[in-house]
Order: C-alpha cells, then sequence, then structure tokens
C-alpha cells in the first residue's frame, strides 16, 4: 500500500504551451496538497528535464506549437524507454484520445479543467506508478526472509541515510576527512610525500633544501596535521556516539516493549492454566520461577550495581589475605 505522503510528494510535470493553463492546474494540484509540482511551456525541454529529475507523473498537452503532445511522448519513449513516465494528456478533441493512448498516453483529462477529474486522475496515476516501482524495487528480494525483516533492513537504512543527510556541511566535512585519514590511500600519500620531502631536503633532487635535516619545518607541519586529524576524528566520534545512543535507546525501549508483551502473555497462560486446572510439574523450574512478575529497568540496574559492589569488596579482601 502507497502511503498518502509519498503521494503528495511525488514528481510532476506539467507541460502546455498556454501559460494560463498551466497556472490552473499547478494551483489545483498546490492546494491539493502536491508538493513537487513543476512546469515548462516549452516542449523542447521535457526530454532533458525528465532526464535529470525522473518524474512520476507528466500532464502533458497535445496542441503545442512547435512540437506536439504526440511528438513530445515519442521522444521520450526513446530518450526514456528504461523509465517511461507515465503520460496524462490534456485535449479537448475527442479524436485525440484514442490516438493519444495508442501513443503511450496512460489517460487523459479533458479541458477545460474539471477539478474532481483532474484530481482522481492524477491521483491513480501516482498511485499506480509508485506501486510498480515499489513492486521493481523488490523484485531480488531474497524470499527466504520474511517481509517483517525486510522492512526492517529497510527502516535502519533509510535512518541511517536520513541521519547522514541530518548532519549538515561540518558533520559531512568531518566524516569525510576522518574517513580518508584512516584509509590507506592517505598512508600512500603521506609515504611520498615524506619521501620526496626528504629527497630534496637532502640536495638529492637538485634543488636547494628550504628545510635541512632535521626537518623542523616538516616536524611542524605533521604536528599541525596531527592536532587537526585529531580534532576531526573528535568531531566525528561525537556524531558516531549520538547516533549510538539514539539506536540504544531505540534497542533498550524495544526490549522494555517486548519483556511487557511476555509478561502479560504469561499472565494470560498462568489464567488459563488455572481455569482449566492444569499444575505445573514439580521436577520442572517453571514451578519456583517468577516468570510473571515484570522486570523494571531500574531494579536490573540496582542489580547490577549490588553485585559489582559485592566482587570488588572480594576482589580487595582477596587481596588483603594475600
Amino acid at each position: 500500500m502507497i502511503a498518502a505522503a509519498d503521494i503528495f510528494n511525488a514528481r510532476i510535470l506539467i507541460v502546455d504551451d498556454q501559460a494560463f493553463n498551466v497556472s490552473v492546474l499547478e494551483r489545483i494540484l498546490h492546494n491539493a496538497g502536491y508538493t513537487a509540482v513543476a512546469s515548462t511551456t516549452n516542449p523542447l525541454e521535457v526530454g532533458a528535464l525528465q532526464r535529470k529529475h525522473r518524474y512520476d507523473l507528466i500532464l502533458l498537452d497535445i496542441q503545442m506549437p512547435g512540437l506536439d503532445g504526440f511528438q513530445v511522448m515519442a521522444r521520450l519513449q526513446k530518450t526514456a524507454a528504461d523509465d517511461y513516465p507515465p503520460v496524462l494528456v490534456i485535449t479537448a478533441a475527442p479524436e485525440h484520445k484514442l490516438r493519444a493512448l495508442q501513443s503511450g498516453a496512460k489517460d487523459f483529462i479533458t479541458h477545460p479543467f474539471e477539478l474532481i477529474e483532474v484530481l482522481t486522475r492524477v491521483h491513480n496515476m501516482l498511485e499506480a506508478r509508485l506501486l510498480a516501482r515499489l513492486i521493481e524495487d523488490h523484485r531480488d528480494d531474497n524470499p527466504a526472509l520474511s517481509n517483517v525483516i525486510q522492512r526492517n533492513i529497510r527502516k535502519i537504512i533509510q535512518v541511517r541515510l536520513k541521519t547522514v543527510r541530518e548532519q549538515g556541511i561540518q558533520g559531512r566535512l568531518a566524516n569525510g576527512i576522518t574517513g580518508f585519514s584512516g584509509s590507506m590511500t592517505f598512508f600512500y600519500v603521506h609515504i611520498v610525500w615524506f619521501c620526496g620531502w626528504i629527497v630534496v631536503n637532502t640536495g638529492h633532487a637538485g634543488i636547494a633544501p628550504f628545510d635541512p635535516f632535521p626537518y623542523g619545518l616538516l616536524t611542524m607541519v605533521v604536528s599541525l596535521e596531527a592536532i587537526f586529524l585529531t580534532t576531526f576524528v573528535l568531531i566525528s566520534q561525537n556524531l558516531s556516539g549520538k547516533e549510538t545512543e539514539r539506536l540504544t535507546d531505540l534497542g533498550l525501549h524495544t526490549a522494555l516493549i517486548t519483556e511487557h508483551e511476555l509478561t502479560r502473555v504469561l499472565q494470560m497462560l498462568r489464567a488459563i492454566q488455572s481455569t482449566i486446572g492444569i499444575t505445573n510439574d514439580a521436577d520442572s523450574n517453571l514451578a519456583d520461577a517468577d516468570l510473571e512478575m515484570e522486570t523494571r529497568p531500574e531494579d536490573v540496574l540496582a542489580e547490577i550495581a549490588r553485585l559489582q559492589r559485592r566482587e570488588e569488596h572480594v576482589a580487595h579482601h582477596g587481596r588483603g589475605l594475600r
């Protein structure tokens, strides 16, 4: 099922040589909630615009000077054959409708425009387009994995990509420099740099030395570089730490929800067991297990701290005996 937000965020291109018609359609779509509506009055630009923006729907006028709608669709089929967008033609001539459908159009709207017709046909076309794209995107999914696992994997990837997009220029710069400084390319560049520096300043390259032994300038440059690289690494670690903290909070929250639900299930099973009259086997651990008690995070933390203090006391006491 395609979400309504995905439909309203789909990319739409209006192609009509009449600026008034373009304005009317833009107003209709914007008022309905569509957020990515573009337009052009020059049919010659459609091919380039489609290659650049990959529109999900094109509203195309048929009768235009220079290049009519049929010619535009023919060009699109040649230049965008692998990703041919659905075309909704705009026409007031009944004789054009059949030819438009035969030329590659998926549907049509009549002129003058009717609000309900425009919005209904645009919505249906976009829903079909996005659904087809979703099916194509997941055509190679591993059938051995359940849909839940695939959905969770995709959601985690989307969250990570969203985090990268929200980092800003400074965060991306710090991560980029940190990533490069930890690569073998960085190592090879410095090997070449240091060897070249030493060769030049020992006079073997036929150039007057500018930083003779003990290479004080080189030492200063390398020290400054180390300071800046350390700063960038710390910035990247801070960003990574925040993301790790978010994921840890998410994992803890999920674990608490799971524990809560399991506790409720066990209480339900105990109630069913009591109603039916089933007793636990005396030799099993279930007889003494307090599984129906809900575990609170603060109790677990307190128990960890208590056991840690006890172990530290035992270790300290053992050293005293020795």
